[in-house]
């Protein structure tokens, strides 16, 4: 009897460790799944490990504390089974907190913002809000914000930037004219002067930890516009006005990449959109990448350093091609779930390169279908474009950074006048130089060139 015991005993115990192990190879299996391709767990890829784990609960105990998800415990699972995979992936973890963000829209309320809502426009400004509040599957709140006589941008962005915090977006709706009480006889350059001064004094450490998005909007204008000189004219046609989107680093980045915001952060589909700038200090993207093996591209010879699959990084024997005398390379990178322009992203002129050899960035192009040949196909992988570089040899092992710079786009300036008595359909008054300085703030609070994204890679002869 004791000996049949000890086999039923024993039988239990494989059984249940058997049951253990189905569902721990399950659970791996639905984080390949979830982050195999991507490498990234979103709030959506969130809420099925949490169905996952609730509903095997006893096989995960460590995971749990008092019936709730340790977050922490289970994040610190992903990060190291992803980086004992063959090849080791980089997982990044995006609203995974549980809690949804929630939007605080703020419509300046000066004079002049009446006229984008006149009965006599053609309601793109009134759409264009109603569009972006209507995508937004979250907590959103509308209020004005402003005094009606003048535009205190101090009060405004202090409120924005220095108060919106953990998982709030505050977004700005407004003409971007910056305003003083009393602007009679004011010189403009005094307005630029002040203007500057109070970016110092607002945009401080906090732009450290938080992005701003600026997007340039264009809508129906019929009414009175106050001119820097303080006359007034009517004005109809049609003029451009801004959404200024704040919020935390990682939030700006879950805007684009969680599914329940991208609607949202779809700006290009809004009606009247124009151009957009992205203020950061810090990189807040991290896209995918991978060097091609094959490919009408290429020239010279090299292969994929030990122990990649997927991805490939690191390259080896790199060699000239004998007729052509050069090395090309091509990489495959993913720009999309950006919010940044798309002829921002592939003008090579943005882009900085850095390694020993000089490595140059010949050109960006689109993944079209002939690229997507079966040999290359599991390089692709979520990738949109194409970097094409080249360099005469390499003669020594060496990194390669490749940064996405973050300057301000040709629009802010072309798009910005000091002299407004005739106002047009195009500028706005003192744009450049409050754009400027507040792109000074971010630069100075960056721990090196201010950049979106880097791409770090390895290269030997």
């Amino acid at each position: 009897m004791k000996q049949l015991f000890y086999v039923l005993s024993f039988l239990v115990v494989m059984l249940l460790a058997s049951c253990t192990d189905s569902s721990h190879r399950d659970f791996n299996h639905l984080l390949v799944e979830l982050a195999g391709q991507d490498e990234e767990i979103s709030g959506q890829d969130w809420k099925k490990i949490q169905n996952f784990l609730q509903a095997n609960q006893d096989h995960f105990e460590d995971f749990f504390e008092d019936g709730h998800i340790k977050v922490s415990e289970v994040e610190a699972y992903i990060t190291d089974f992803f980086a004992k995979r063959r090849p080791p992936k980089h997982i990044r973890f995006v609203g995974i907190n549980g809690e949804a963000l929630t939007f605080h829209i703020f419509v300046e309320r000066s004079g002049s913002m009446m006229a984008y809502d006149s009965p006599d426009g053609d309601g793109s400004f009134r759409s264009a809000i109603m569009a972006m509040e209507n995508s937004i599957s979250g907590k959103v709140k509308v209020d004005s914000i402003g005094d009606k006589g003048y535009t205190d941008y101090r009060k405004i962005f202090d409120e924005m930037l220095n108060r919106t915090q953990g998982n709030e977006v505050s977004i700005l709706v407004t003409d971007m004219i910056y305003s003083v009480k009393d602007m009679q006889g004011v010189n403009p350059q005094k307005v630029f002067n002040e203007a500057q001064e109070m970016v110092r004094s607002v945009f401080k450490d906090a732009v450290k930890d938080k992005a701003m998005l600026v997007v340039r909007m264009n809508g129906s204008y019929n009414g009175p516009y106050y001119s820097f000189d303080n006359s007034v004219k009517t004005f109809n046609g049609r003029r451009p006005y801004y959404i200024i989107v704040i919020t935390s680093n990682s939030n700006m980045e879950q805007l684009t990449t969680d599914p329940d915001y991208r609607t949202f952060s779809d700006f290009q589909s809004l009606k009247g959109y124009e151009n957009m700038c992205l203020f950061t200090a810090s990189p807040i993207y991290s896209p995918y990448c991978s060097f091609l093996l094959g490919g009408k591209d290429l020239a010279g010879h090299f292969r994929p350093a030990h122990g990649q699959e997927d991805a490939v990084t690191s390259l080896t024997d790199v060699e000239p091609d004998k007729d052509k005398g050069y090395v090309q390379l091509v990489l495959a990178v993913d720009l999309k779930g950006m919010m940044i322009d798309a002829d921002y992203l592939t003008d090579t002129s943005h882009y900085q390169l850095i390694s020993d050899d000089g490595i140059k960035l010949k050109a960006i192009r689109p993944i079209v279908a002939s690229d997507r040949t079966p040999a290359e196909k599991k390089y692709l992988g979520t990738a949109t474009h194409l970097f094409l570089l080249t360099v005469p040899k390499i003669t020594h092992e060496q990194s390669l950074k490749i940064r996405l710079i973050n300057q301000l786009p040709v629009w802010t300036q072309r798009g910005s006048t000091d002299n407004d008595l005739m106002p047009d359909n195009t500028t706005t008054f003192g744009l450049s130089p409050l754009l400027q300085g507040i792109y000074g703030s971010y630069s100075r609070n960056a721990s090196d060139t201010p950049a979106y994204f880097e791409l770090n890679l390895n290269i030997d002869n």
